[in-house]
């Protein structure tokens, strides 16, 4: 029991270290690839895990903190990350909810996503976002994601 424990573990991490090495091999600047995704940690049995960012020029609003758009980014990027991972299939955000609780202006920030429901055709997760420096929590993020097969998708001309 404990080496199949490991096992998962290993497997679930090396999962989530894949999709971030995918994300990072899209290149041509597709905006999940320049927000910079970083493996932190991840823990297949509270099924999170934990997405580093690093706060860039190009992310600022007028005030010097990191827009709106690019927090819903991380946490949607961080989400579907762990949503892919347990499930080990194709995956759209469905909906998302965001609170934003304190203006992003540190260097870099931690995202962590827990996965409280895994369904046959949809998973739901949260996620809280972190100051790194500070450890504040900055804010919360709900979504549910729809396990899409695209092939499928395509062939019925779903747009997808």
């Amino acid at each position: 029991m404990t080496n199949k424990k490991a096992k998962v573990n290993v497997d679930f991490e090396k999962r989530v270290k894949d999709i971030i090495g995918e994300i990072k091999g899209y290149g041509f600047g597709m905006l999940n690839d320049m927000i910079d995704p970083q493996f932190v940690d991840c823990d297949p049995e509270k099924m999170t895990c934990r997405v580093r960012y690093r706060k860039f020029k190009w992310e600022d609003n007028g005030r010097g903190e990191v827009h709106g758009g690019v927090i819903s980014a991380i946490m949607d990027t961080t989400m579907g990350i762990n949503a892919i991972a347990l499930t080990e299939g194709s995956v759209s955000t469905s909906d998302m909810t965001i609170s934003f609780l304190r203006p992003f202006r540190g260097k870099s920030f931690i995202v962590e996503s827990e996965a409280v429901q895994v369904g046959s055709r949809v998973i739901r997760l949260m996620a809280k976002a972190y100051d790194e420096e500070t450890g504040k929590c900055l804010a919360m993020s709900t979504g549910s994601f729809m396990h899409v097969d695209y092939e499928q998708a395509a062939e019925k001309k779903l747009g997808v």
